[in-house]
């Protein structure tokens, strides 16, 4: 795992300014996905609530503080723009938007957004994290039913709100990944050479992985990688540098030899983080 954790975050999109839930409405949502918020009389559990901000504690998702050994529930926290605004993205994330196909006219079309958040809950255990925000949205999305993309700015990954709601039924890793990792794919030089890897897990202190190969099929390539960071999400990421991981041949077929090795390194690609790099033999890229 790494030390470079950052806030797990997610907008929702629309087009025109949303119309505010009440607070109850808001309170209901939640409780459909994390039971009851606690005793405090209503009033007070939802002071923190102003205008289109609201924050919500979960008392079932604790972190241990130095000052709170008992533990203090992480905020659920929603922030509406009140402004016109949309989301800005540079030439390289817009290249990198696989997943929707009308990416553009989604990102175009964005004028407010609703930030998805959860205050403290980088202490949390990952796949913790990766609950809590999943069920946030969802309830987010059940309050603001005018939504028309989900994007995740850590990770750059946009998708619909159609698309959410088609992976209800899978399990956590499959919908983490799904949803808010990104498999990006870069042409890296004129030797036909090409990177693909996540961005996503280093968020939570997770490796993201890599692959610098030619001579593969990307598809096949961008298949395994799925495959390699669902392996990791799900088993707390006991791959280390030195093993030997299973390989693909020329068909994108898993096979067990040859075997291909691996190290944590840091990434070739923008932003700064540690990934799994995967050296595939014959294929691999770069001067290695």
């Amino acid at each position: 795992m790494d030390n470079n954790i950052g806030i797990m975050m997610i907008q929702l999109m629309f087009k025109n300014k949303p119309q505010s839930p009440t607070t109850e409405q808001f309170r209901n949502a939640l409780e459909k996905r994390f039971g009851n918020l606690g005793d405090l009389p209503f009033a007070e559990t939802a002071k923190e609530s102003k205008g289109d901000m609201f924050m919500f504690p979960l008392p079932e998702h604790k972190v241990v503080l130095q000052d709170h050994p008992d533990g203090v529930p992480v905020m659920a926290a929603f922030l509406a723009s009140d402004s016109g605004s949309g989301i800005d993205l540079d030439e390289m994330k817009l290249s990198q938007l696989w997943d929707v196909q009308d990416a553009d006219k989604i990102i175009n079309e964005c004028k407010y957004t609703v930030l998805v958040n959860t205050m403290l809950g980088a202490a949390l255990p990952y796949k913790e994290q990766a609950e809590v925000i999943l069920s946030q949205v969802e309830a987010a999305l059940e309050c603001y039913p005018e939504c028309i993309g989900i994007y995740s700015p850590k990770s750059g990954k946009l998708i619909t709100p159609e698309m959410f709601e088609e992976q209800k039924n899978y399990s956590l890793t499959e919908r983490f990944i799904q949803l808010f990792v990104n498999v990006r794919f870069f042409n890296v030089s004129e030797a036909n050479e090409m990177v693909i890897d996540t961005l996503g897990f280093f968020v939570f202190g997770g490796a993201d992985v890599q692959v610098h190969f030619k001579g593969l099929n990307p598809n096949h390539v961008v298949n395994y990688v799925y495959n390699i960071a669902s392996y990791q999400f799900e088993n707390d990421f006991p791959i280390k540098s030195g093993d030997t991981i299973d390989s693909i041949d020329e068909n994108g077929k898993m096979q067990i030899t040859p075997q291909w090795n691996v190290q944590y390194e840091n990434a070739l690609i923008d932003p700064e983080r540690s990934v799994l790099d995967i050296n595939c033999g014959k294929y691999a890229g770069g001067g290695r």
